[in-house]
């Protein structure tokens, strides 16, 4: 009887250690399978993430690429702000003294290049050089700094403090004077009066003279 029982009693450790072990078993399986799919699940978030980020920096990246191509750079030259002078013709008033002094030459070929700093409403800020043939027939060669005054919608009118030399003017040594401008702008040509006036022994003869400008933007249009 004591043995039966004993028996008993055994057999009965013996299942419920089986039962503990198998539900310890269960157990850590079960906490394996979970942490694997926490895993698996944290990775494709992480994946999910990183394309997005990746499609995002290269989303901006195109499109900073794509401003940096598009924005134009800015730059001190501006076409539009260059015109090529034509010269020229001139006419001096007083005749007599330019025949007797054989200064009469009135037709004044040559080129010059003028190049506005800045234009806003109220004026232009301007630099030219040029040389042409002057009323003595030599070549004379100057450069200049003006500002002129915008009057109604074509017209302006100013002047520029030029440095000027030829064998005609001062003996043939180069010196500085003012000289009036006024232009009427038709758009695609501009045409310019100036007077150069009598500056003693700079300058024995005034003279009225004349030449156009034809801006350089419109062929680039």
């Amino acid at each position: 009887m004591l043995r039966a029982r004993t028996t008993r009693s055994g057999l009965q450790r013996q299942e419920n250690n089986a039962r503990m072990k198998n539900q310890r078993t269960l157990s850590v399986l079960r906490a394996v399978l979970a942490g694997l799919a926490l895993t698996v699940l944290g990775t494709a978030v992480a994946d999910e993430g990183g394309r997005e980020t990746v499609a995002g920096s290269a989303s901006t990246n195109a499109t900073l690429i794509s401003s940096e191509q598009v924005e134009p750079q800015d730059s001190w030259f501006k076409l539009d702000a260059l015109d090529l002078n034509v010269y020229g013709f001139s006419y001096h008033p007083d005749r007599e003294t330019v025949h007797r002094l054989n200064l009469d030459n009135e037709v004044n070929p040559g080129l010059g290049l003028h190049y506005e700093f800045s234009d806003t409403e109220r004026g232009t800020t301007f630099a030219e050089i040029g040389a042409y043939q002057d009323s003595g027939s030599n070549s004379a060669k100057f450069a200049a700094l003006g500002y002129q005054f915008k009057l109604a919608k074509r017209w302006r009118i100013g002047g520029a403090l030029a440095i000027v030399h030829s064998r005609t003017y001062n003996e043939g040594v180069a010196f500085v004077a003012m000289i009036p401008l006024i232009t009427y702008d038709m758009g695609r040509v501009k045409l310019n009066a100036t007077y150069l006036p009598k500056l003693g022994h700079h300058n024995e003869i005034a003279a009225f003279g004349f030449y156009i400008s034809i801006p350089f933007g419109q062929f680039a249009r």
